[in-house]
């Protein structure tokens, strides 16, 4: 399935039409930007990591000239001098089309990112299904068969990429290690790797299956307890920023306006509460992206 990109905001057809005049200028850039063909591997764009970075530029570019257009609209129809009205048109254009340019080359990184969390959450579930499978006397092939058959989401829709690869006539292994590389999960990464070095060196599955599954479900323990600990000293920012700085540095503000005369105004006093949610939802989302998956 083609991911969405949020932030490209031309339809596809507009933008693959303008991309082609990019295209080379795509190309050039494909080294300096590593991560976008890393990314493009790892996660369906439609586009090769030439072609994303080309249409990053015609959307990035269509962003930034529609933001010019509507400044010097403004500015011109408020009697600003012609000379600032085009700098700051010109200025404030360009920074907005480096700002999408430059969120646009990291989206398929974050995407990348998502998709190996949606991995992360069904693969002890799904590696537990193939040792029972194997430990049946199933095949693997039948077994991946099955699992990509199966209801586990990300980690079915990639067994069903590796399934169709291997019924293409495609070696088991080469299709397993090009698993391996084209992921962002560790844990993805390491059971693949695993499966690969125990049928090269012909172990017994099912054994390799069950250290597996008992290293990612220590592992995931281990971070669940690193995250417990962690939330101690998140629960108190968040207090303090939730509770004690807002009553406090109202109090403090209401006093230094009443008494040392620092001319402090409702403005500042909405400001300041602008700023504690502000703090509250950084740190709210911070804790979140730090919450490890639990399932087991």
């Amino acid at each position: 399935m083609v991911e969405k990109v949020t932030f490209m905001l031309l339809p596809t057809n507009i933008t693959n039409s303008l991309s082609r005049k990019f295209i080379g200028l795509g190309s050039r850039l494909k080294k300096t930007f590593p991560n976008v063909e890393k990314g493009t591997r790892q996660v369906d764009l439609g586009y090769n990591a030439a072609e994303y970075i080309a249409a990053s530029i015609a959307n990035a570019f269509f962003i930034g000239f529609l933001m010019f257009g509507l400044i010097f609209f403004l500015l011109y129809t408020q009697g600003e001098p012609m000379n600032k009205v085009i700098g700051m048109s010109i200025a404030i254009g360009f920074g907005l089309f480096f700002l999408f340019f430059m969120i646009l080359i990291r989206y398929p990184d974050v995407l990348a990112g998502k998709k190996a969390e949606r991995i992360d959450r069904n693969l002890v579930f799904a590696l537990k299904d193939m040792l029972l499978q194997v430990g049946s006397g199933v095949s693997l092939y039948i077994t991946m068969v099955n699992v990509s058959e199966s209801r586990y989401a990300e980690i079915s829709k990639e067994f069903k990429i590796m399934v169709n690869e291997i019924n293409s006539g495609r070696p088991m292994i080469q299709t397993l290690e090009s698993a391996a590389i084209n992921t962002k999960s560790d844990y993805f990464k390491r059971t693949v790797w695993q499966l690969v070095n125990g049928i090269k060196a012909g172990s017994n599955l099912k054994g390799i299956l069950k250290t597996i599954i008992r290293d990612l479900t220590a592992e995931k323990r281990t971070k669940i307890q690193n995250y417990a600990k962690e939330l101690n000293l998140w629960s108190l920012l968040y207090m303090l920023f939730a509770v004690a700085v807002p009553s406090i540095g109202t109090t403090l503000l209401v006093i230094l306006t009443s008494f040392a005369g620092f001319g402090i105004n409702q403005g500042t006093f909405i400001a300041f509460i602008v700023m504690c949610f502000f703090v509250q939802y950084v740190l709210m989302g911070f804790v979140k992206s730090r919450r490890p998956t639990t399932e087991f």
